[in-house]
């Protein structure tokens, strides 16, 4: 389903109604360009799950996360492929310790980076921009919640 949002507001809004629907293994890929929306989607999730601290992208860090609390979900990972130059920098993140865990969630953005490196997705989330507002679409993409690499 597809959502126009002109607000920051909005998008934390509609991040927050996906995040009622998250319950541990997940892994979400965000497509989009840069400033679409994508960190401030996180940032939605993330509060929505109790964290209250700054969400930022991490995009020179590569890889943040975020300790939350919220029924059987303790961790937000938050991947920024937009700097990935070769599937050996992706290996030397250990992604895969992280993509499965049942009390985690990790939202990927920059996925196609990755080179095929990381599986399905559980959920896909694109951003348009259209002048001042953005299209965002969410996917569902698997049923069941990823299993690890």
């Amino acid at each position: 389903m597809t959502h126009v949002i002109r607000t920051e507001q909005e998008t934390k809004k509609l991040a927050g109604e996906f995040a009622q629907k998250l319950r541990g293994g997940e892994v979400v890929f965000l497509n989009g360009d840069l400033g679409s929306g994508k960190t401030t989607f996180v940032r939605g999730v993330a509060q929505s799950l109790g964290f209250h601290e700054p969400v930022r992208s991490p995009s020179f860090t590569l890889v943040n996360r975020y300790k939350v609390s919220s029924g059987g979900i303790n961790e937000i990972v938050h991947v920024d492929l937009y700097r990935l130059k070769t599937p050996d920098e992706l290996r030397a993140l250990a992604l895969d310790e992280e993509i499965g865990r049942n009390d985690a969630i990790v939202f990927v953005e920059w996925p196609q980076n990755a080179q095929g490196l990381l599986g399905e997705s559980t959920y896909s989330i694109d951003f348009v921009i259209n002048g001042d507002s953005r299209a965002i679409t969410i996917r569902q993409q698997s049923l069941t919640p990823h299993q690890p690499m």
